[in-house]
C-alpha cells in the first residue's frame, strides 16, 4: 500500500512538472507617453487584437500583452516603440528561430490597448490576424487588415480602410472636416453610418453582394453579377467610395 501511494505521489509530481514546463508565458508591457492632441500613431501587429480608445488627455497610455506557448517563443517577440510628443510608432517584431521545427505546436500573440487623445491621427495601422476596435477617436484613420474585423464609432476625418477577410463597421458622427472616405473589402460586409443630412458623392460597387442604403439612392444590379450605386447627396463635398468583392455594402443613417 505504501509503495502504491509513493508511486501516485511521484506520478503526480512528474505530471505537475511536465505541465509547468509547457505552461503559457504572459508578459505585460505598460507605458505612458506625453503626446500632442493632433499627433500621429502607427502600429503594426501580426497576431492579436488592437483596441484604441479616446480620452480628454495629453498622453498615450499603452498596454501590450504578450502571450507565448513557451519561453523560447516568448524570447523571439519584441515590441519596438519609437516615440516623441508628436509621433508614436509601435511594431511587433519576431526574431528568426534557429530551430527548423520551432513553429510546431507553438503559438504566440500580442494584444494592444491604447488610450489616446481624441484627435490623434491613426496612420498606418496594419494588422494581419486580429480585430481593430476604435472608440471615440475623431482624427484621420488609415488602416489595413488581413484577417479580422474593424469597428469605429466616432469618425470625423478622412478615412481609408483596406480589408481582406472581415467586416468593416464605421460610424461617422460629423463630416465637417472630412474630404475623402475610401473603404475596400474582399470577403466581408462594409457597413457605414452617416448623418441623415450628409453631403456625399457616393460610389459603391460589389462583385458578389447586395447594396442597400437609407438615403434613397438607386441601386443598379448587374446582369450577371454584382451591383453598383452612384449618386450625389447635398452638395457632394465628401467623396465616399466603397468597393467589395464578396460581401454586402450598407449605407445607413445615424
Amino acid at each position: 500500500m505504501k509503495t502504491k501511494a509513493l508511486y501516485l505521489i511521484l506520478a503526480a509530481t512528474v505530471a505537475c512538472l511536465s505541465s509547468t514546463s509547457h505552461a503559457e508565458i504572459t508578459d505585460v508591457i505598460e507605458k505612458t507617453f506625453e503626446f500632442n492632441d493632433n499627433g500621429r500613431i502607427s502600429l503594426s501587429n501580426i497576431n492579436g487584437d488592437v483596441s484604441i480608445s479616446a480620452c480628454n488627455c495629453a498622453q498615450v497610455h499603452l498596454i501590450a500583452t504578450i502571450t507565448a506557448s513557451d519561453q523560447e517563443t516568448r524570447d523571439r517577440i519584441n515590441v519596438d516603440i519609437d516615440s516623441n510628443n508628436r509621433k508614436l510608432s509601435i511594431k511587433t517584431k519576431y526574431k528568426k528561430s534557429e530551430r527548423r521545427n520551432h513553429s510546431r505546436n507553438r503559438h504566440s500573440e500580442v494584444t494592444y490597448e491604447l488610450t489616446v487623445p481624441n484627435k490623434v491621427e491613426l496612420d498606418e495601422i496594419a494588422l494581419v490576424n486580429g480585430d481593430l476596435e476604435i472608440r471615440g477617436v475623431t482624427g484621420l484613420l488609415n488602416a489595413e487588415l488581413v484577417n479580422g474585423e474593424l469597428n469605429s464609432d466616432a469618425g470625423m476625418s478622412d478615412t481609408e480602410v483596406s480589408m481582406v477577410n472581415g467586416d468593416i463597421h464605421i460610424t461617422f458622427q460629423d463630416l465637417d472636416k472630412v474630404d475623402r472616405i475610401k473603404l475596400e473589402s474582399v470577403n466581408g460586409t462594409i457597413a457605414v453610418k452617416m448623418p441623415s443630412d450628409a453631403d456625399l458623392d457616393v460610389s459603391a460597387e460589389t462583385v458578389s453582394g447586395k447594396i442597400t442604403n437609407e438615403f434613397g439612392l438607386s441601386v443598379h444590379k448587374g446582369r450577371y453579377v454584382g451591383s453598383d450605386m452612384h449618386g450625389t447627396l447635398g452638395d457632394g463635398s465628401v467623396s465616399l467610395s466603397m468597393e467589395n468583392v464578396n460581401g454586402r455594402i450598407r449605407l445607413d443613417t445615424l
